[in-house]
């Protein structure tokens, strides 16, 4: 299982999105951080912003 938190991506947040794998927890991402910090969906969905955020992941165990 794959963790992403929040906070690491500069927000005074306590968020952890998961996923079972690293593409389902970027998605939990990318929609956290649009219903919640405003952000554009359209933006986070490129390849290269899709990559940046996996890079934050850490293996939950």
């Amino acid at each position: 299982m794959k963790v992403i938190a929040c906070r690491d991506f500069g927000y005074d947040c306590n968020a952890l999105m998961k996923g079972r794998n690293l593409d389902e927890a970027i998605d939990a991402c990318v929609k956290h951080k649009v219903s919640m910090h405003h952000e554009v969906l359209k933006d986070l969905q490129t390849p290269e912003k899709r990559e940046e955020i996996g890079a934050k992941a850490k293996e939950l165990l």
